[in-house]
Formats: C-alpha cells, sequence, structure tokens
C-alpha cells in the first residue's frame, strides 16, 4: 500500500495530468511535492541560494517546510483553482451496496480563485493506491506508478473537474468515464478503494487468453481461467470480457447497430432519450430495480432496454432478474451491446441463464432449497436449533436472488457475473448456498446476530449480513465452487423434477408435505404480475404500421395497456377502414358486427385520434330485452372511451371509478350505463346527458360530448369533427 507520504508525491502528479499541469518541479525533486512559490523556502527562491547564513538555517527551515507539506498537498500553476483548505470527511457513504468507507469526496472542496490548488491529505484514502508487489523490478514499478497515476487522474476529472461530466449529462449525450467503466456509470456511487489494482492483474488471465483455450476446445480450462482471476471492478480485462463472453453464446455474432436504432425509432418515435417515455413492461418486479451504481441517465437507458426486450421476445412473463442483470452490463458497457447481451441470455436455453416465467422462478428457489438440505445440511441443522421455523427458511430462499443481484457489494457481484456468464445460472445457485453457508457459520460465533434473529427474522437478517459480508470475492467463489459433488446435472434434475411437481400442484389445487422432498408445502403465492405473452408481437405491430393511418406503435402500446388482462392473449386484427372499404355504417355492421371485443379507433382530419374500446358485439342491437324490448344500449362496464392525440387519457366506467373511491356502491343511475347504442342512423358509445362518441349514417361527421358514462370531456376541442379515418380491430377470433 502507498503510505500518506507517497499519496503526497503521486497525487499531485495526478492532479496536474488532470488538469493539463505539467510537474516540471516533480522532475528534479522527484520525492518532494511541488510548492508554490510563495510557501517556498526563501533559501530556494533564486538569488538567495548562495546568501551568507542560508546554509546553516536551511535544516531548520526543511524541518518547519515538510510539517507544513503534511497538512495540505500543494500544485503550483496559473490554470490551477485554490481549493478550500478545510475538508470534512463523509462518515457514510451509501453507495447501492452499503461499502461505507474509503470513500473520495471532494465535493466539500469549493473553487476560490485561480491560484494553487490546496486539497488536505486527509482527503485521500489509505487504500487509495496500490503499490508495486515486492520483488518486480525497477520497471515494473515505475510502470505501475504510471498506471496508477493515469487512475487517479481519470477520478479527479470525474471528482474536481465534473463541470464537463454535467455538461454531456445536459445535453443528452452520454458522459466519459475512464475504462473500462461506460458513459452510463456514476463514479461518485463506487468506492475509491474498489477502483484501485495491484501489478497482479498484469499476469492474470485476459479475454484473448480465454477465447485462445476455447478455440482450442479446453473449456475447462478457459472456465479456471475466469475463476482464478481475481480481476477488480477497475480490471482492464473487463473492458470487453463481459460483451465477448455473451457474443460468444449468442446466435448474432455481429451485434447490429441499426437493427437496434430502427427499433427503438418504431417504438418510441425517437432515438434521442429524453424523448422516450419509457414504461418497464409488467414482468420486472418493481420491489426489485436494482441499478447498482448507475446514473440517472443509465438507469433511464437500463429501462429502455428491458422495453426493446420485452417488444422482441413477448413470450417472457416473469424474469425479475433482468434488470439487475442489465444494470451491470450497462456499467462495462454501451447501450447497443448491452442489449444484444441480454437478448443473448435471454434467446438461449431458459435453464441455463434466465427464467422468464413464474413456474420456473420457484422452481429455482425451491430447488436451492432442496440442495442446500443435501449438500450444506448442517447449516439448516444449526438454525432449527437457534429457534428458526421453517416458514422464515423459505421466505429467505424465496429472495435468493437478491442475495446476489442486490445485496452484495459490487466488488463481489462482478466477480460472481464473470463466472455466470460463461457457465450458466448454476454458478447462481452455488454462489447462494455458499453465502447461506457462511452467514451460518458467521452466526455460531456473533451472539450480537444471534440475538437480532427473533426482531429481525432470518430474511432480513441474511440480506443485512450480504450487505456488509467481511470475506473476499474470491475467497466466495472459492466456497461455492468448492461444494463437493454439486454437479450441473444434479441440479437440472432437481429443478425440472421441482417445476414438475409445481406444475401438476397447480393443475389438481393440490399441495404437498415437507419441503426439502418433492412435495413443497402451500407457501404464499408469488406477487401476480401482468403478462406480456399478449403484448402484440413485432410481427403483428410491424403489419399494423404499414396498414393504419391512424396508430403508431408508441400509441398501440399505449392502447394495449388498457386493455382487460384477457384480451391481451389476442393478436389485433385490422377488420374495417373506411380507406378500403368505404364509408359506409351498412359496411362496417357486416364487416365488425359479429367480433367482440373490438376497437374503434378515429382519426379526424384537425389529425386528432380517439376511439373507443367496445365490449360487445354490434351485433347485439338486434336482441332484446328480459322484458321482450328492443335494446336500445347494450354493452358493460369493461367499455371505455380513450383518447390518444393531442392528449393521452383513458376514460373507464363511473361505475369502476366510484366503487374505487367507496367500496360500498355497488349500483349507478340508469343515466350511467349507456355504453353502445346502434341503428341504421348512427352509432353512439357512452350517453347520459350528452354522447361521448357519436357517428352518423355516412361515417363521415360525428359529435363528442361530456357523458355521464364516462365522466369524459369532448375527445376533439370543438366537439363537432369531420372523420378522415376510421379504422376497427377485432381483439378476438370468431
Amino acid at each position: 500500500m502507498l503510505t500518506y507520504d507517497l499519496i503526497t508525491h503521486v497525487y499531485p502528479a495526478a492532479l496536474a495530468a488532470s488538469r493539463c499541469v505539467s510537474s516540471h518541479e516533480g522532475a528534479s525533486r522527484p520525492h518532494r511535492p511541488r510548492v508554490n512559490s510563495s510557501k517556498r523556502p526563501q533559501h530556494l527562491i533564486r538569488g538567495q541560494q548562495h546568501q551568507p547564513g542560508n546554509h546553516w538555517k536551511s535544516r531548520k527551515r526543511d524541518q518547519q517546510q515538510q510539517a507544513h507539506q503534511q497538512q495540505y498537498i500543494f500544485v503550483s500553476n496559473t490554470c490551477d483553482t485554490e481549493l478550500e483548505e478545510e475538508y470534512t470527511p463523509d462518515p457514510y457513504y451509501d453507495a447501492g451496496n452499503n461499502n461505507q468507507i474509503d470513500i473520495l469526496n471532494l465535493n466539500h472542496l469549493k473553487e476560490k480563485e485561480l491560484r494553487s490548488v490546496h486539497i488536505p491529505v486527509s482527503a485521500y484514502p489509505k487504500s487509495l493506491i496500490q503499490w508495486p508487489v515486492d520483488g518486480s523490478t525497477k520497471n515494473k514499478r515505475i510502470s505501475e506508478v504510471k498506471k496508477q497515476v493515469k487512475l487517479l487522474g481519470n477520478l479527479i476529472k470525474m471528482t474536481v473537474g465534473g463541470a464537463a461530466h454535467a455538461e454531456a449529462v445536459s445535453d443528452d449525450k452520454t458522459p466519459t468515464n475512464p475504462p473500462p467503466f461506460s458513459g452510463h456509470v456514476d463514479m461518485s456511487r463506487i468506492p475509491v478503494h474498489d477502483l484501485a489494482h495491484s501489478a497482479d492483474e498484469a499476469t492474470m488471465a485476459k479475454w484473448k487468453d480465454i477465447e485462445g483455450q476455447m478455440k482450442l476446445g479446453k473449456i475447462k480450462e478457459a472456465k479456471q481461467m475466469i475463476r482464478d482471476s481475481d480481476w477488480s471492478i477497475g480490471s482492464p480485462a473487463r473492458e470487453n470480457l463481459w460483451r465477448e463472453l455473451c457474443r460468444h453464446h449468442s446466435r448474432e455474432k455481429d451485434f447490429d447497430d441499426q437493427y437496434y436504432w430502427d427499433t427503438v425509432k418504431q417504438i418510441y418515435g425517437s432515438t434521442e432519450l429524453s424523448e422516450c417515455m419509457v414504461q418497464l413492461p409488467a414482468f420486472i418486479d418493481a420491489n426489485h430495480k436494482v441499478s447498482h451504481s448507475l446514473s440517472p441517465r443509465g438507469v433511464t437507458v437500463c429501462e429502455r432496454i428491458i422495453s426493446l426486450i420485452s417488444f422482441n421476445h413477448p413470450a417472457i412473463t416473469y424474469a425479475p432478474a433482468l434488470y439487475g442483470l442489465t444494470s451491470l452490463l450497462l456499467h462495462y458497457m454501451e447501450e447497443v451491446d448491452a442489449y444484444y447481451c441480454i437478448s443473448a441470455l435471454v434467446g438461449g436455453s431458459q435453464s441455463k441463464f434466465l427464467s422468464q416465467t413464474k413456474i420456473a422462478y420457484e422452481a429455482q428457489w425451491r430447488a436451492a432449497m432442496i440442495l442446500g438440505k443435501k449438500h450444506i445440511r448442517g447449516a439448516f441443522s444449526t438454525l432449527t436449533k437457534f429457534g428458526v421455523p421453517q416458514e422464515q427458511i423459505e421466505e429467505a430462499f424465496q429472495n435468493w436472488m437478491w442475495w446476489i443481484l442486490s445485496a452484495l457489494p459490487l466488488t463481489h457481484t462482478v466477480r460472481v457475473i464473470d463466472c455466470y456468464l460463461f457457465e450458466g445460472s448454476k454458478v447462481l445457485l452455488r454462489i447462494a448456498l455458499a453465502i447461506f453457508h457462511v452467514f451460518v457459520k458467521t452466526l455460531t460465533h456473533d451472539s450480537s446476530m444471534v440475538a437480532s434473529l427473533p426482531s429481525r427474522g432470518l430474511h432480513e437478517t441474511l440480506y443485512h449480513f450480504c450487505q456488509n459480508i467481511q470475506i473476499t470475492p474470491q475467497k466466495l467463489l472459492k466456497t461455492a465452487f468448492g461444494i463437493r459433488g454439486f454437479s450441473k446435472s444434479e441440479i437440472t434434475k432437481v429443478v425440472l423434477q421441482t417445476e414438475m411437481f409445481l406444475k401438476s400442484q397447480r393443475t389438481l389445487g393440490g399441495a404437498g408435505g415437507g419441503t426439502g422432498q418433492m412435495n413443497p408445502p402451500e407457501t404464499p403465492s408469488l406477487h401476480r404480475s401482468v403478462s406480456l405473452e399478449g403484448l402484440p408481437t413485432s410481427e403483428t405491430q410491424s403489419n399494423i404500421q404499414m396498414m393504419s393511418h391512424t396508430l403508431t406503435i408508441k400509441e398501440l402500446l399505449t392502447l394495449w395497456s388498457w386493455l382487460p388482462m384477457r384480451m391481451t392473449m389476442y393478436q389485433p386484427t385490422l377488420i374495417y377502414t373506411t380507406e378500403e372499404h368505404g364509408c359506409s355504417l351498412t359496411t362496417f355492421f357486416q364487416r365488425a358486427e359479429k367480433y367482440e371485443p373490438t376497437l374503434l379507433c378515429i382519426r379526424t382530419t384537425d389529425d386528432y385520434v380517439f376511439g373507443a374500446y367496445c365490449s360487445t358485439a354490434w351485433a347485439q342491437r338486434h336482441c332484446k330485452d328480459e322484458f321482450g324490448n328492443w335494446q336500445t344500449y347494450f354493452g358493460t362496464g369493461e367499455t371505455f372511451l380513450f383518447s390518444l392525440r393531442p392528449t393521452v387519457a383513458k376514460y373507464q366506467w363511473v361505475g369502476i371509478s366510484r366503487q374505487q373511491d367507496d367500496a360500498a356502491v355497488s349500483s349507478v343511475e340508469h343515466c350511467a350505463e349507456l355504453f353502445m347504442h346502434a341503428d341504421n342512423n348512427m352509432i353512439t358509445i357512452g350517453g347520459g346527458n350528452g354522447q361521448g362518441i357519436m357517428l352518423d349514417h355516412e361515417l363521415r361527421y360525428g359529435k363528442t360530448e361530456p357523458c355521464q358514462t364516462f365522466d369524459n370531456p369532448p375527445l376533439a376541442p370543438n366537439g363537432d369533427f369531420e372523420v378522415k379515418v376510421i379504422e376497427v380491430y377485432s381483439l378476438a377470433n370468431l
């Protein structure tokens, strides 16, 4: 480790490098910091070096000067700025991983004048830099010092000189961070001591070494290389490691930038991040949006990638880990590469990398508990001795994925992901069991942790343990891969058996016995999430975009989010359009009356877009009510009006709104139940003191007014409108 004395020599050089300052004094006096002429001892000032008596006082003055230099670092140059001399270390810094020490925080140092830089040595953590290992040659030591100076220079640019970073963000451009980090990372959220790396990394494997072994068919050797290489989070080896590992699993070896940006523009209408109103798909768990050290802009990029994954992979119904994985990838690669990497993980075998359904997700945590009772059964018996009930163990294992993706420090998580991207999900199961084993082992020697179990519960105690884990990342990996007899075939077998059992239980509606056996008991069900299997496929969306003169893809997706859940299982079909089938109410009925439900979309000559979800077939106009009278109005409370341009809004039945406000409300007035009306002269959606939407028999002119059924404003500002295009979509097969 560098001592504070060494930091006082290396750091000014880094500071000078970051601010375009040449270290002239450092060249002549490599073991002393540069000082301002005003601070320089008088015997060093030109013209006074040889004055009588100065040499008798030089030693004393040197001691005084050295004592003064222990307080501050001085870098003299006209382009430097003076910073406040008082520095208050921040005792706590939440970096998302609860690393609370060794934080380089220069936020309190404010610019004063264009003079010297005065930064107290206490601002720099002791573990800021790692000194070259003993036994290295002089050239290696010099090379390592240069690397550390460059690293520190980059760090200073991001802390003291952060104006360019802020300017890039304000201009909607990706900021630049030092390698291996992408511009999506907020470097202030990463503890500085985690960024340091030693000369040992020069001897560690690089991607070329791993790739060479893979090309020779030596998969075990390549796997061992990744396990043994203790790369730091700031290691240069990470610059392309994850991208190339994912590319190895991808069917598409070339990541096509154009296709990605074309898809972004198709969905959002623009590639500018500030113009993309991203809506997360429902397969993401909103309670576990783990962004790690991403900047706010990086978080938006992460969510945009996930929205595109849902667009191109509509079969995904539950994949909560996808958010955390995407945010991790964005630490070391750009947006397009991260998208294709996630696509490679999603597009491969589901059991290899990522569960994509609730059944598969539940099967994994149950399988982890079953395998744990076999391979680390001592940990389970120890918890039983401490009085931990079975229900708490199940609750903890339901969250096993978040031990790794959320609770562990970033230094540990990235090392796990190194192995995961090569070997698959079995790595995560091994790590989970290793964490559980180390936790119980620590529990037996920590009475305070045992005392907190009854109040905190096992889940919270275990989560807190992960946040403050004391073993190194390499020790955690060694423990995980040291579990004997834990083969890939066994994992696959147990997961498959558990998944089949869960499917059979849900079919039969039964429950079993002990969780450790293949009879998992009834457990609290996972929170229900909206299935995206019904999201219109990319092919269907493209077809609609080609056929429709009313809806954009973005508007279609917005409209889709308003539909009843069961209707999203169908793909929309255009069954009537005035541009192709003519403006006639008779033709409208001939082509659309048998379909239930339908979407009616209207575009006016003023370019307003609005319409209605019609829950009942228009053929219902021929039916009679229970009294034998022809129905004037028909339909159900699922019917709603909507507006897409210029405003985006949904107007549902007032009966639903009133029941949400007051559960005791069981009925509404008759005038608030006028959903749909049709005869040979007109069609109407919504009634009661006005007509929500009314179209004449030629489908050329219409009117929109406030109505009591939907409590809507006029969908067109003037009320009356002229039709440009009417389109009707079917949402179910006949």
